[in-house]
């Protein structure tokens, strides 16, 4: 398993099921909740980096978000979007303390 540093970026609600493009997904209310959480809007955090984030288990049932990095865009077509980088997806326990 690679180990990751743990990134200085924000980590709000990604639904990796609310895809509408290749690396865009929907804001869902757990995203505008986080957003809130931390005194932004939707349109307030256009442009900025966060880390996306979803619940997720390891094989034995362990709590182990899933994760990735990326940037909230505006998308001609679809609006607001949460867009992933492409370096991937990976678990929370692969983040290094």
């Amino acid at each position: 398993m690679m180990k990751r540093t743990k990134s200085s970026d924000p980590e709000i609600f990604c639904d990796f099921n609310a895809a509408v493009t290749e690396r865009g997904f929907r804001p869902t209310n757990g995203t505008f909740q986080d957003l809130s959480a931390i005194g932004l809007t939707l349109e307030d955090a256009v442009g900025r980096r966060f880390v996306f984030v979803s619940g997720d288990a390891d094989e034995h049932g362990n709590p182990d978000d899933i994760m990735c990095n990326g940037t909230i865009i505006r998308d001609a077509q679809f609006g607001i979007l949460l867009k992933i980088d492409n370096s991937g997806f990976y678990w929370r326990s692969e983040i290094s303390d």
